[in-house]
């Protein structure tokens, strides 16, 4: 059995729709194509677990079980009889309705995750290493990564297949992109790790803002870009998807016909059919 594809998702910049992206691909992949699939919350802020979990079952699962910041060791004030494996920390089919989607959720103590590391040897593979052993269990593995490219980040990238770049059409994000991009490929060098871009995903799309379709008409054909693959469907800024983590459910589960289902179903399509045509 072929081990599983792991995604990076990846942006410097804050609220340009990554965890929607994380969360709304991931429930796709099991419910419309089969697929099992492990969520990685590697964002401190936890909004990716949140999205899933009602806070009180997550609070109770990292007492009992624990997060990321178990797996990286960052949390020193907890008492374990042995070191906590990976494994244990997965929360299997964390929705209801959706079986085959599993979570590794973050936690709050992800925020000291550079300083503790800072004197660890090969500190940017502990990932990679602990993820070895579950990459059998899946199909497809998705991390989402906080908006940086520090610690948490480097890890999840060194562990990757792939980077999928979610963005907002703005003008700071589609500044952004060329830093972005020549950033991961300084880290590819330096940390010596093989990664390919996925492609990139317009995300909390405004159709009737103006710059936001310019955007996406000129980014595409920008020499810097060229090289790039861009998906056809963009996710529009949409009040259910904005609902739908209060509710602890992805929107296939909460409003399966709202817009934003249809663009995410649709997406969902097309990086399937990219990745089985790799």
């Amino acid at each position: 059995m072929p081990k599983a594809t792991v995604i990076s998702l990846v942006n410097m910049k804050g609220g340009v729709g990554k965890t929607t992206v994380a969360v709304n691909l991931a429930a796709y992949l099991v419910r419309e194509h089969g697929k099992r699939v492990l969520l990685i919350d590697l964002d401190p802020q936890s909004n990716t677990s949140l999205s899933l979990m009602p806070e009180a079952a997550w609070a109770a699962w990292a007492r009992d079980h624990g997060t990321m910041a178990d797996v990286f060791e960052v949390d020193a004030k907890r008492k374990r009889d042995h070191p906590v494996k990976l494994a244990e920390c997965i929360v299997p089919n964390v929705v209801a309705g959706l079986d085959g989607l599993d979570l590794l959720p973050s936690h709050l103590q992800l925020t000291f995750l550079d300083l503790d590391l800072a004197a660890r040897p090969a500190r940017e593979r502990i990932l990679a290493r602990k993820l070895a052993k579950v990459l059998d269990d899946y199909d497809i593995i998705l991390c989402d990564c906080p908006p940086n490219l520090q610690t948490a980040t480097q890890n999840a990238l060194y562990a990757s297949n792939w980077f999928l770049v979610p963005m907002q059409p703005d003008f700071l994000s589609s500044i952004g992109l060329g830093l972005l991009l020549d950033r991961l490929a300084y880290l590819k060098t330096e940390l010596e790790f093989k990664i390919r871009c996925l492609g990139v995903v317009f995300s909390r799309v405004r159709r009737h803002v103006t710059f936001h379709q310019e955007t996406m008409d000129r980014l595409p054909g920008e020499k810097a870009f060229k090289k790039l693959h861009f998906f056809p469907t963009v996710i529009p800024e949409n009040i259910s998807l904005s609902e739908a983590p209060m509710s602890g459910r992805p929107i296939a589960l909460y409003a399966a016909t709202a817009p934003g289902a249809e663009a995410f179903s649709a997406l969902t399509r097309e990086v399937v059919a990219r990745l089985a045509g790799d």
